[in-house]
């Protein structure tokens, strides 16, 4: 009886590990165009605002940039040093945030993945 109990215990334990699926976590994804970049403190960003014309981001400052953002979606991306010097002012993009942001307006998210989008 002690051998039928024991095998039940290990068998629990066994198929309990096994059983759990690891979690996928959807992260959002954004497209946009890189409207302005700044590093302060050692901490690289960059504005993205979903649309804008040629006009506007050849005249804009951080603040246009942020008062065209109040109508559509627009947010900072942080991300490391090496994507920051991959990407360029006017240049289209995808970005692949994490799913915490900050509440501010416009918002500031951490960018996981960022992809050129060739037009």
């Amino acid at each position: 009886m002690k051998k039928v109990m024991l095998f039940i215990l290990i068998s629990m334990i066994v198929f309990t590990g096994c059983s759990k699926k690891e979690e996928q976590i959807n992260y959002p994804i954004y497209e946009g165009t890189v409207v302005y970049k700044e590093v302060k403190n050692d901490t690289y960003r960059f504005l993205m605002l979903q649309n804008i014309s040629k006009e506007d981001l050849e005249n804009g400052n951080p603040e246009k940039f942020a008062e065209l953002g109040q109508d559509q979606e627009a947010a900072y991306y942080y991300l490391d040093k090496e994507n920051y010097d991959s990407i360029e002012v006017g240049q289209k993009v995808r970005v692949t945030a994490d799913i915490n942001q900050n509440d501010s307006n416009p918002p500031l998210r951490s960018a996981l993945r960022i992809e050129n989008i060739k037009e």
